[in-house]
């Protein structure tokens, strides 16, 4: 198993930077009294696994920030990381219960296949990490994952192009099609290029490779950033976020010595998030 670690001073730091009192972080987690956060904040008691990636939530810290952990996760860790006691996990999946679901945290008894997908799906994560958490119960060793490399432009234009394309067009119906929607002036040896690998910087000079991109992201109907590569993406991504701070009048960074974002600045994404059509289908 590999347990979060914990830091109560680390808490306590958190939560003064948010503001809020022990009392009202205690409400948050559904506790009638504020002295178990107390008691947490002093090293006197760790807070229950599962309530861990909550209290980081309420906390605007990310939870492997504020709770770490070396290692990849067992079948305890998923539970926790997912905000279950083993009783409530086991109420929302049919045909599981508390004791089945102990045992194969306990290494005795394995989980049977038909339970696998649902549960996979209460805890969010693939099937394929829930059968590897299961395995490191076990004893069994699991190699860790590749890293995965994110996908170039070539591969972002040519899974666009097979979602709007019946048939694989020809460089030169690409460029056709998208020069009569976006009015750019690509030709088919720049879109060919572009499809075999080559990098938009290489293919155009000057301004007219940003052109081109913004051409092709109108034309597939995708935000311009999906179509950047990760450190265009970072640096847009910053620029928004500075602009928003400066726009609401507040300070992007935390003052003092822990860095980070600002309280004022995490109320704002919150609220931001909270009003997404993908925050709204996941409540």
């Amino acid at each position: 198993m590999a347990p979060r670690h914990f830091d109560g001073e680390g808490l306590r730091r958190a939560r003064r930077r948010t503001e809020l009192s022990q009392r009202q972080v205690a409400k948050g987690l559904g506790l009638s009294s504020h002295v178990p956060v107390a008691r947490w904040e002093m090293g006197q008691r760790f807070p229950p696994a599962e309530k861990m990636v909550r209290l980081a939530g309420i906390l605007g810290v990310d939870v492997d920030e504020l709770f770490p952990r070396e290692g990849p996760c067992d079948l305890v860790d998923l539970r926790s990381d997912a905000g279950y006691t083993q009783k409530a996990a086991a109420d929302e999946v049919e045909g599981l219960t508390k004791y089945i679901l102990g045992d194969a945290e306990g290494g005795r008894r394995r989980l049977k296949p038909h339970l696998i997908e649902p549960l996979s799906r209460l805890y969010g994560v693939d099937p394929d990490a829930l059968e590897a958490a299961e395995d490191r119960t076990f004893g069994v060793t699991v190699p860790p994952p590749a890293p995965r490399k994110p996908p170039n432009l070539a591969e972002k234009l040519n899974e666009l192009v097979r979602r709007a394309f019946r048939d694989d067009p020809t460089p030169e119906v690409l460029a056709e099609a998208v020069n009569a929607k976006t009015g750019t002036r690509l030709t088919a040896a720049q879109v060919e290029a572009l499809l075999t690998g080559m990098s938009a910087e290489d293919v155009f000079t000057g301004r007219t490779a940003e052109v081109a991109i913004a051409g092709l992201a109108a034309f597939f109907d995708v935000p311009q950033l999906a179509l950047e590569n990760s450190v265009g993406v970072e640096l847009h991504v910053l620029s928004g976020l500075q602009h928003l701070a400066a726009h609401r009048g507040i300070d992007l960074a935390a003052r003092g010595g822990d860095g980070g974002v600002s309280p004022e600045m995490l109320a704002v994404l919150n609220d931001l998030l909270s009003r997404t059509p993908a925050s709204r289908e996941a409540k």
